[in-house]
């Protein structure tokens, strides 16, 4: 990933240089201030009697059990949570609380507790900016920093989120050239969404907001500008985007920023091929409300009764395990039933839990404790990308466990076979790394990701086809080149040649850039 567009797992500060456009914000909806994690030290004001240098009666080694400061907050918030309907549970407390609260807790839970750097908590001004340093410092083998997903969010930012909601267009980008020229591009556009209301579709390049250029700006202001437009501090602002599509007359198009109900389940469709059905699941987030839009996606499949599935998980960073092993259930079904779908690992103060097994019942809303539909497939076709992480991840490593065909093609995978069980205190949602897991066959490690490759050796190589992102063709379009490898490999066992320079030549642009998502949800939870 090149510097200047630095999406990294611990969501970092906000960083603008000339000529560049930066997304690490893209969720937090703004550039300008961000709203989660940061990579390092954050000045801000003490609101207790602390000050930095001063340690406040912080010791060396010693440690308070971390209820002790839960929910004792400088600023308590009152009233309900408008998305879990809940009362905030904080009481009046201080700045110094809301520290000592984070070292706590990171030591009783943290996966590497004992590489945790001991600091004095009266020498950062923020909760946040200490909690920001409160995770191991070593490296791995290769060099790279050991723990890349240490973050934090606002928690009004997480519920939302996990509720199904963001506050934009509804235009999900993906990113060729940050730097001028520059060539931002629409990968989906959320059903229902201002964007698609206004007519926006995949593979549409934006060329101008209200008359700033986003292809070749320079200076700070417009930059500034083009930042705030891209990623929207606040609902109902509306700007007008100039937009091309492929070679087509550039369009204006004016959307309003707005709450917009996500999709976990972007799309479901029946391919006829010459040797069958083949259901294709656009799947894009590991939510609860993927459960219902599941059950109804496999009702359909069954109904058409598809002998294979393509499952793309291009876009798809992941979320709730509970939901990954819904899907692989409802995937395999009789082939996985009463098997383990996922071993978690966690620290030697933690009691060793249970493994979970393929789930077979549903959890959420109307579908609790009834029994799953399922296709009972023994082999599956999967689409992944840079940006297929973490939940998502454990969908092809909990499969593969229980001796599923998986066949991946795209690209290797992001790398995360950790988890996290969110904290969140004072209206901050806090991420530390308190769980990895491996699967029935007891593998787990695949931090460079699971690679498409010509063989299957059982861990990182999986047997399929490298192929690129084709946004110059809808989703579902058995032309788009991931989609057409996949049917291809399919028909033919083999990914091929002609077929592959074939899909490297489409009319319009061929793009294989940056998704942009925000890192944190990058997610694998225990929930």
């Amino acid at each position: 990933m090149n510097d200047s567009f630095r999406l990294t797992s611990i969501f970092p500060f906000c960083v603008k240089s000339a000529g560049t456009i930066f997304s690490v914000c893209a969720l937090a909806l703004t550039l300008a201030a961000c709203g989660g994690g940061s990579s390092g030290p954050v000045s801000g004001d003490l609101t207790d009697n602390s000050s930095p240098g001063d340690n406040s009666g912080w010791k060396a080694g010693t440690y308070k059990k971390s209820a002790d400061f839960d929910n004792l907050c400088a600023a308590p918030r009152s009233g309900y949570s408008k998305f879990t309907n809940e009362a905030f549970p904080d009481k009046k407390g201080s700045t110094l609380d809301e520290k000592n609260f984070v070292p706590s807790w990171s030591y009783e839970t943290y996966l590497w507790y004992e590489e945790l750097p001991d600091l004095n908590p009266g020498s950062y001004g923020t909760p946040q900016a200490y909690f920001d340093l409160l995770k191991t410092n070593k490296v791995t083998s290769s060099g790279v920093p050991k723990d890349n997903f240490h973050w934090w969010e606002s928690t009004e930012d997480a519920e939302s989120w996990e509720s199904g909601i963001t506050y934009d267009y509804g235009i999900r980008l993906k990113v060729n050239s940050t730097t001028p020229p520059r060539k931002y591009y629409v990968a989906f556009v959320e059903p229902g969404s201002p964007a698609a209301l206004a007519g926006v579709k995949r593979g549409a390049r934006i060329l101008k907001i209200d008359n700033y250029d986003l292809v070749n700006e320079t200076s700070d202001a417009g930059i500034d500008a083009l930042n705030e437009r891209l990623f929207p501090s606040k609902s109902g602002v509306a700007y007008k985007f100039d937009l091309q599509e492929g070679t087509n007359t550039p369009y204006s198009v004016t959307i309003q920023a707005g709450e917009v109900a996500t999709s976990p389940v972007l799309l479901t469709k029946v391919l006829e091929t010459s040797n069958g059905k083949v259901g294709y699941i656009v799947f894009n987030s590991h939510v609860e409300k993927a459960e219902k839009q599941w059950i109804t996606a496999i009702q359909q499949l069954k109904q058409e009764a598809v002998s294979d599935v393509v499952l793309d998980l291009r876009y798809n960073g992941g979320g709730l395990l509970s939901i990954a092993s819904q899907v692989s259930y409802m995937l395999a079904g009789s082939n996985v039933q009463g098997k383990l779908f996922y071993e978690q690992i966690e620290n030697s103060k933690q009691r060793k839990t249970e493994p979970m097994p393929f789930l077979d019942v549903g959890l959420y809303s109307d579908y609790e404790n009834l029994d799953l539909p399922a296709l009972n497939l023994s082999r599956v076709y999967i689409l992944t990308s840079g940006g297929t992480c973490s939940a998502s991840e454990a969908i092809i490593n909990g499969l593969r466990g229980a001796n599923i065909q998986v066949y991946l093609i795209g690209d290797t995978t992001c790398g995360k076979p950790y988890g996290y069980y969110p904290e969140e205190n004072c209206g901050t949602t806090y991420y530390t790394i308190q769980l990895k897991g491996a699967n029935a066959k007891g593998f787990g490690e695949y931090s460079d990701g699971f690679i498409p490759s010509t063989a299957d050796d059982n861990k990182t190589k999986v047997k399929g086809c490298r192929v690129q992102d084709d946004i110059d063709h809808q989703l579902g379009d058995p032309k788009e080149a991931m989609l057409a490898t996949a049917l291809n490999f399919r028909a033919s066992g083999v990914c091929s040649a002609s077929v592959s320079a074939k899909l490297q030549k489409p009319q319009g642009d061929f793009i294989d850039g940056e998704f942009i998502t925000k890192e944190s949800r990058k997610l694998l939870i225990l929930k």
